[in-house]
Order: structure tokens, then sequence, then C-alpha cells
């Protein structure tokens, strides 16, 4: 009896200690697959799903008259055959608003792309010359929702109904309004706060509410914390209305021995490889479309310049050949003067001969200035058929670019169609 008094204590020990991490290897594995497969499901429907109001497995998005956030695995929704996954608990971040691109809900699927963007112009600008009614208008930047962008076909992925000059570009829906963009920014926007929102779903680390993609909870294999009930402090008492979970990696002691996955939005934003991908279909690509639009109109107006150009060159051929009219009536004046000099000398009998002189050096002069604005007229004749023929080359580039800002437009619909 002393001996057996002696070994069964350490046999009880031993078993505990043996059972808990047999237990334990389990619930992990079953932890592992699960994470796995909320992952699968937000990949294919772009939102992850409800917790289930009980073991059953069916996901259940309703709890009362408010949203469910904390009940139990969904295993058959998830397509999970492990009925065990049932047993434990799952958490989800739920916050809607009907402001789309603020909605962080990540149980339903919303179309949140709400970028800045500037509508193509309708009808197309056409060079004509200044005042040019049907020049692009000034680029003006808004925010509105894309809308249904996916065709369903992967050879056209842009839905046919879409029109980039219109606000919203594409009809309003969900259907083929959502992918994994739509998810990256509900999981970038949720990420902001340093402290959970009171009644959303976060989790105890360091005495502070951290925000949480979602939890799932694995019991352990004793009530160690004695309360009748199988999951241990606040993992027992989460709720809809107080979705606060234990921190994971919480050490086990004697009145704890729970296991806790539940990756923040960060962590999950990081796994979906949002950062590349929301960073050049929310921002990049319109930025590139706004920027097309403010050279489309530059160039427009520097055609418009260049008209003034064209006008200034036609105003200065006319001022040269009226310079040239003008020299030639001086020739004629200075003629007349001569005429009327020589006169004068033979009516005074030499006394005025000077006068000759100076007639005929006012011949001169007016024939020199005659030349000269001849010069002035080939020259401004000159840089009116230059003028003329850099403002028609420029209505080639001005369409180029009104074809290339449409075409980089319609890129960025087709980006959020493609999505990653």
């Amino acid at each position: 009896m002393l001996a057996l008094g002696l070994i069964l204590p350490g046999a009880i020990v031993f078993w505990q200690l043996s059972e808990r991490q047999r237990v334990t290897t389990v619930q992990v594995d079953v932890q592992q697959q699960t994470r796995d497969a909320l992952v699968g499901y937000l990949h294919s429907n772009y939102r992850l799903p409800c917790p289930a109001a009980d073991t059953a497995g069916v996901e259940s998005c309703t709890e009362g008259g408010g949203l469910r956030q904390v009940g139990f695995v969904p295993w058959r929704t998830l397509g999970l055959p492990r009925p065990e996954a049932g047993a434990l608990r799952y958490g989800v971040y739920r916050e809607p608003s009907a402001t789309p691109h603020e909605d962080r809900d990540l149980a339903s699927a919303v179309d949140r792309m709400n970028p800045l963007r500037v509508r193509t112009p309708n009808p197309k600008p056409q060079n004509q010359d200044a005042p040019n009614e049907k020049a692009p208008p000034i680029p003006s930047v808004s925010t509105v929702q894309l809308g249904m962008t996916q065709s369903g076909n992967d050879a056209a992925p842009l839905n046919t109904a879409c029109n980039a000059a219109d606000s919203p570009p594409c009809p309003l829906g969900v259907a083929r309004a959502v992918n994994l963009v739509d998810v990256c920014l509900a999981l970038n926007t949720a990420n902001d706060a340093l402290v959970a929102p009171a009644g959303r779903l976060g989790a105890k680390m360091l005495g502070t509410r951290r925000s949480i993609a979602f939890a799932l909870v694995a019991p352990g294999m004793l009530d160690a914390d004695g309360d009748g009930k199988a999951f241990d402090g606040a993992n027992a008492t989460a709720s809809s209305a107080d979705p606060t979970f234990e921190a994971p990696g919480t050490v086990a002691t004697s009145t704890y021995d729970d296991s806790v996955v539940a990756p923040s939005h960060a962590e999950l934003f990081g796994e979906l490889h949002c950062g590349a991908a929301l960073s050049a279909i929310s921002h990049a690509h319109f930025n590139a479309a706004t920027g097309a639009f403010v050279m489309e109109r530059a160039l427009y107006d520097y055609r418009d310049q260049l008209f003034v150009a064209v006008k200034l060159a036609e105003a200065n051929e006319a001022a040269a050949f009226a310079g040239v009219a003008g020299a030639a009536a001086g020739v004629l004046s200075a003629a007349k003067e001569m005429v009327s000099a020589t006169a004068d000398t033979t009516m005074s009998a030499g006394a005025r001969a000077v006068q000759i002189g100076l007639a005929a050096a006012g011949i001169v002069a007016a024939a020199v200035g005659a030349g000269l604005s001849v010069v002035t007229t080939g020259l401004a004749t000159a840089a009116l058929i230059e003028a003329k023929q850099v403002h028609s080359d420029f209505a080639t580039r001005t369409t180029a670019m009104t074809e290339l800002a449409i075409s980089i437009n319609n890129n960025t619909l087709k980006a959020d169609a493609i999505g990653y």
C-alpha cells in the first residue's frame, strides 16, 4: 500500500500530462485546419462566415435583433470534414456601416472600393480652334463606388455596361462588384484603431482590448477554472454583446488551459498580400488616370496658345504688308519732293539747289525702307506658315492624349474587375 501510495500520484500526474498533450495536439490540429478553411472561405466568398449558433456547424449571421459575433465554428458551412471543429468557439469582427468604404464587417461581402477618380469627358473632346467648346473640362475628382466592374468572363473581365464617363461608372450591386480588394480595404481601415471599439471583437492583451479579425478557441482537456464550463476566463464569457477573448499564447496555469488563435487585421492583411495590390488598384491606377486627364487638359490649353500664336503671326504678316505699302508711299512721296525741288531750283536760279540733294536722299531712304519691309514681310509669312504647321501637328498629339486618358481610366475599372 505504501508503494502504491508513492507510485500512484506520480502515475496520475504523468497520465494527466500525457492526456493533456494528446488533447492539445488534436485541438491544435483542428484549430489549424479550421484557420486554413476560414482563409480559404475568405478567398472564395470575399468574406468570413458568421459563427454558428450551436455545434451543428451552420452559420447564423443574426442573434436576437443584432449581429452574431460570437458562437461556434460553422464547420458545415466551411465544408470542413471535422465535426469536432464544432466544439471550438469562434468569433468574427463585425462593424457594418451605411457608408460602403467605412464598412468593416468581415462577415459581409460589401463593395467597399470608393476611390478618388476623374470621370471621362463625354462627348469626347475634339480639336477645334480657340475658343474650343469641345475641349475637355477642367478635371475634378470625386469619390464614388465603382459598382459591378466584373463581367464574369475571364477573357474580357470588364463589365460591358461600365462607362467611365458615368458616376458611378458601373451599375451598383454586389454579385460582380466584390473581390479581395474590398476585403483588404476593410482590414486596412479596421486596423487604424489601437484599441478595439466597444462591442467589437477583441482580445485581452496586456490589459488592453486589441482588435482581431477572428478568434478560434479550443477548450483544453479540463475545466481548469472549475466554473462548470469547458472554456476558461474570458473565453467562457465572450458573447455577441461583449466579444472579448483571452490573448493568443496565454500561458496555461492551474486555472486556464484554453488555446486561442486570433490573427489581427494587420496579420490577415499581410497574409492576403493586400499591401501591393491595394496600393496599385485603389491608388496608383487612379492617380495615373487623374494625371492623364490633367495632361490632356494641359495639351488642349497649349494648343489654344498655339492658335493665339498663329493669329499673332497673321497680324505680323499683315503689319509687314502694311509696312511695304507705307514704304512704297514713302518712295512716291520722296519722288514728288524731288520734282518739287527741281522746279524750285529752276525758278530760283539755283539758289535752292540744296533742296534737290535732300529730296534725293529721301528717295534713297524710302527705297531702303521699302526693301526692309519686303524682307520683314517674307519673315512674317515664314513665321505664319511655321505657326500654322505647329498648331496643326499638335492636334494629333492632343487627340492621342485624349485616347490615352480614356484608355487609362478604363484600365482602372478593369483592375478592380480583375482584383488580384
